[in-house]
């Protein structure tokens, strides 16, 4: 974006949002398969705590790929103003606000879920 390469900036967008579509068709696939084991979210405080804070944030994912995809549109049709720049840049904050609070997800559910 820094460049001016609108081709460039969508690109790496949709990489973006293709690797936010696999990790939600991970987590998905997940769900399932603990569902399909019996494991539901009255099995016990375990999945209560992991569905509700895996789901949360899978829900949160998918609304930035959704607004991901919204801002790849306005880019296509406008390219690069200040208006489409700030829009990527508060998507950005938010994106990657989500990969921290992963890192706190992933900790307390996976790895303190195995101790």
């Amino acid at each position: 974006m820094n460049a001016g390469s609108r081709k460039g900036l969508i690109g790496w967008l949709i990489v973006t949002v293709l690797l936010g579509a696999t990790f939600i068709g991970l987590e998905v696939t997940e769900f399932l398969k603990l569902i399909h084991e019996g494991h539901t979210i009255s099995s016990s405080a375990f999945f209560s705590s992991f569905f509700v804070l895996v789901g949360t944030h899978g829900i949160h994912v998918t609304v930035g790929i959704v607004w991901i995809t919204g801002i790849m549109i306005q880019l296509a049709r406008y390219g690069i103003t200040p208006v489409t720049r700030r829009k990527v840049n508060i998507t950005s904050l938010y994106w990657h606000f989500l990969d921290v609070v992963w890192i706190f997800v992933f900790t307390i559910v996976y790895l303190m879920g195995v101790m």
